[in-house]
């Protein structure tokens, strides 16, 4: 195993569609809100890229460091399935590969989005 990030991010880009989608789903949130429903939403990504083995290229310009690793993973649940998994090629971090994951995914809810005006929850959880 490789050396963990202390911070897990995603691009500028997508960090901003990300601040995008929690507008819409909670516009009336204080900041304590949106923060929590910005660590479900990554969550979430991490955990359906997970479901769908899906193995996204690494992030070219992680400007954005979202959250402290021990804030998104307090436990090492996510660290613990990966590690588990046999995802990963040696010595890779395993945050890296999670922050890979959250990227990709976000990219699709957007994407939903976009098309729908909502995102397909129900899609996500009937699978």
């Amino acid at each position: 195993m490789s050396d963990e990030p202390k911070r897990v991010g995603l691009t500028g880009v997508t960090a901003s569609q990300l601040d995008e989608l929690l507008e819409h789903m909670n516009p009336e949130a204080g900041e304590e809100g949106v923060r929590l429903i910005k660590i479900d939403l990554y969550n979430l990504a991490v955990a359906l890229g997970i479901k769908n083995a899906v193995n996204p290229p690494y992030l070219s310009d992680k400007s954005n460091t979202v959250f402290r690793v021990n804030e998104l993973d307090p436990d090492k649940v996510l660290f613990t399935v990966i590690e588990t998994s046999n995802a990963l090629l040696p010595n890779t971090s395993i945050y890296s590969y999670i922050e890979r994951l959250a990227e990709h995914g976000i990219n699709e809810f957007y994407k939903a989005y976009q098309l729908t005006g909502e995102l397909p929850l129900e899609s996500y959880f009937n699978d």
